[in-house]
Formats: structure tokens, sequence, C-alpha cells
């Protein structure tokens, strides 16, 4: 039986939200984000062994503390009807400047795991 790879997928949970799409002309993988009402402007998507990574910058000061977002979502063969999965994210914190870490008390990094829940599908390009 033929299947077919999603080229759609929604996804919520835990402050999360948003759309992971490659039906677009170019068949480009493109991710817009919403976390806690924020939009993430800047995403990179790349395939991995773990499904699709999505990368995006929340925070970032100079000499400061940053917060990157890296969510994983599974890739979906499809028959005829969309595909509910599970997925998750990471809020991955840095404190302070790495390099003058000595400067700051306390664990440098700080990880806070998010599930996620979807819907893959097919749409048409």
């Amino acid at each position: 039986m033929p299947f077919t790879a999603a080229n759609h997928w929604t996804f919520e949970g835990d402050g999360i939200s948003g759309t992971l799409d490659s039906a677009t002309v170019a068949g480009v993988l493109a991710a817009q984000i919403d976390l806690s009402g924020a939009t993430l402007e800047s995403t990179a998507v790349t395939r991995s062994d773990l499904g699709y990574e999505v990368r995006a910058i929340v925070e970032q000061a100079h000499d400061g503390n940053s917060t990157h977002l890296l969510l994983v979502l599974p890739r979906v063969n499809i028959e005829n009807t969309p595909v509910d999965f599970g997925a998750y994210a990471v809020l991955f914190t840095s404190r302070g400047n790495v390099a003058g870490d000595r400067y700051v008390h306390g664990a440098l990094e700080s990880y806070d795991v998010r599930t996620l829940t979807g819907t893959a599908s097919l749409v048409n390009s």
C-alpha cells in the first residue's frame, strides 16, 4: 500500500503553537512558531535522525542571557487521513557570558522541556 510523506504539521502545547510546511512552491520547509504570544521570526529547519528539528532564537543579549528553542517533529507517512503525533520542544537558556562563567553563580545552562501534540496532513501546494 503506497504512503505519501506529510507536508503540513500543526502543533501545540505548553505555551507553544505553530506550523511546519513543505507545501511551499519551492518545496522548502518553513516554520511559524508562537511562544507564549510572541511570534518567533527567524527559524531554521533541518531533517535529522530525530525527525524535523526547528530552531529559533527566543532572546539573545550580548554578554547576558540567551534563550533558544529546539522543536522536534516526527516524519510522518500518510495514507488518506491526517495523522496525530506527539512531539517535544526544549527551551535552552544560557546564563551570562559563557567565556566569563566564573562571574555567574549556579548552573550556566537550563532546559525547559515541553510536550506537544499535533496533526500531520497533506496539503495541495
